[in-house]
């Protein structure tokens, strides 16, 4: 695993960004490692879920153990399943529109060259 380290909106308290690179909320997680036995880190929701794209957020939680159970975050926290929801809705949509726009500009270069091929 390797740390993300692009520009994220990181909570002051840590160095845990609020939002990961897939647009999601970091979730809480304990290592499984030999050489990091249930040590506790941030990382992207999508890791290790089939069809989902990883962004490689990794960040390892260097606080005490009594600290952690105010900031866990759940991986089915409703609000944050309407805010990624919303996230990828909108990316979609901008993906539709530029797709129309490719389809309308190929259309009008059609009709603009079958019209010159018939006048000349």
């Amino acid at each position: 695993m390797r740390s993300n380290t692009r520009s994220f909106n990181r909570s002051r308290a840590s160095g845990v960004p609020q939002w990961c690179g897939c647009g999601c909320r970091p979730v809480l997680r304990w290592s499984t490692t030999e050489a990091n036995p249930n040590k506790p880190f941030f990382g992207c929701p999508n890791y290790n879920i089939n069809g989902k794209r990883w962004c490689g957020l990794f960040v390892w939680a260097d606080i005490g153990e009594e600290d952690l159970r105010g900031r866990v975050i759940s991986t089915v926290d409703g609000d944050q399943v309407r805010v990624d929801l919303a996230w990828r809705i909108g990316k979609i949509e901008a993906e539709v529109r530029t797709q129309k726009m490719y389809i309308l500009v190929l259309a009008l270069f059609i009709v603009f060259f079958v019209g010159f091929i018939l006048v000349v």
